[in-house]
């Protein structure tokens, strides 16, 4: 591997974003997306076109051999049977799967569920934290596609299991508006908890879950477009 990078390598050692796409193994889509999150940083030429470290390229292969073994679950969730219908619950879940493929993960099962992230009944999840024994992490999109609330004991339990959860997104940067949407969500979901069977109750976790809905639809949208958009010169 080694010979072949150093036949590759351009005066300035840098290589192109072609080449190093060929070296790695991916395409240079995935190459620019590395980027954008500070995976496997490019250098800009006058021209504003990706050129990458020789030296870069060989410590993430290391890192990438060192992934091979790696065994994991994909949990994939959306709300509605709506969402899934149309193709969100799909699309979700296949790019969980280019992404284990990327990372050279040996995927075990998928486990893919229409349910509320408020619901703790999940029939998927919970099957899924009963085979925790059989691999090295869990793979989901964002944190609260694995639960809306209580997500930092289910890490806490998983890790005791020597299990890491890997979310493979940060939710997108939302506007102020949106931010304090979430926060509200947040607290009405807390005190509608203690609400439940009371006068009312029903309605306003109802009410709180059509929102959390609404918003996780989307930040679907957000992520199929930013996908689409990325583009290099």
């Amino acid at each position: 591997m080694l010979l072949l990078i150093h036949e590759v390598i351009l005066m300035d050692g840098l290589i192109d974003i072609t080449k190093a796409s060929r070296l790695l193994g991916v395409n240079t889509k995935t190459l620019r997306r590395w980027d954008n999150e500070g995976k496997l940083k490019a250098y800009r030429t006058i021209g504003n076109h990706r050129r990458y470290k020789i030296k870069d390229i060989e410590n993430l292969i290391g890192e990438i051999d060192q992934n091979t073994q790696r065994n994991v679950f994909i949990y994939c969730r959306v709300s509605t049977k709506k969402q899934a219908d149309s193709g969100n619950l799909l699309r979700q879940k296949n790019r969980l799967i280019q992404y284990c493929n990327e990372k050279q993960y040996n995927i075990i099962n998928i486990f893919e569920e229409v349910a509320s992230g408020l619901n703790d009944k999940r029939r998927e999840l919970i099957k899924m934290l009963r085979r925790l024994n059989e691999v090295n992490s869990i793979i989901i999109e964002y944190p609260d596609r694995f639960a809306r609330f209580g997500y930092n004991y289910l890490q806490e339990f998983c890790k005791s299991l020597n299990v890491n959860i890997e979310a493979i997104q940060q939710n997108e940067k939302l506007k102020p508006n949106e931010e304090m949407v979430n926060d509200l969500i947040s607290i009405v979901t807390c005190f509608s908890a203690r609400l439940y069977g009371a006068r009312g109750g029903r309605k306003v976790k109802k009410d709180v879950q059509k929102s959390i809905e609404e918003l996780e639809k989307k930040r679907d949208e957000n992520s199929e477009n930013n996908n689409e958009s990325n583009s290099d010169k």
